[in-house]
């Protein structure tokens, strides 16, 4: 089994392999009671360091909903498996810097958010306010080749930002150079 295991991680990508792509999205918040969703788009450089290990950076920005809008900037790491003849899967960790617009300054207690994003529209609220903070995230993704050069995948992740989370998960395209 540990063999099959190590064929299956060593098969995965080859080493120096790089990509770019776009991705399309949602991302729920999954504070206890915020209805805020926010739909973005994104874009996502990859460059594999081993044959199984792969770094990726990635720009999202998440439209304004409730009045809020997010743009993240990410680091994150990848390790891929091969599943049948093409598909890869792979769990990813990641870090970045995150930028909110629109008054979520991250210092809200539950029922400030409660408030804030209970609203029924964007013009409920001023927009003056933003705030910075670091993120993290973990999840899971999966990658399909259609051609040589091109593949399309979807990612689910978990991010956490300080009094804060929510739940991306974005489709996407990526072209291998």
């Amino acid at each position: 089994m540990c063999v099959a295991l190590v064929g299956l991680c060593a098969s995965a990508q080859e080493k120096g392999d790089m990509a770019v792509g776009l991705n399309l999205g949602v991302a729920p918040c999954l504070e206890s009671g915020a209805n805020v969703t926010n739909f973005g788009i994104g874009a996502k450089f990859q460059y594999n360091v081993t044959n199984p290990i792969r770094l990726e950076a990635d720009v999202d920005y998440w439209f304004k909903n409730k009045g809020m809008d997010v743009f993240d900037v990410t680091a994150n790491v990848h390790y891929l498996f091969n599943v049948g003849s093409k598909l890869k899967v792979y769990p990813l960790a990641g870090i970045g810097f995150a930028h909110c617009g629109g008054g979520a300054d991250f210092s809200f207690d539950e029922d400030d958010y409660k408030d804030l994003w209970s609203r029924s529209s964007d013009d409920d609220f001023d927009g003056s306010s933003s705030s910075s903070k670091f993120l993290f995230n973990v999840g899971a993704g999966v990658e399909y080749p259609i051609t040589e050069k091109l593949a399309i995948g979807a990612e689910i992740k978990y991010q956490y930002i300080q009094h804060f989370s929510r739940l991306p998960i974005s489709v996407g395209v990526s072209y291998k150079f």
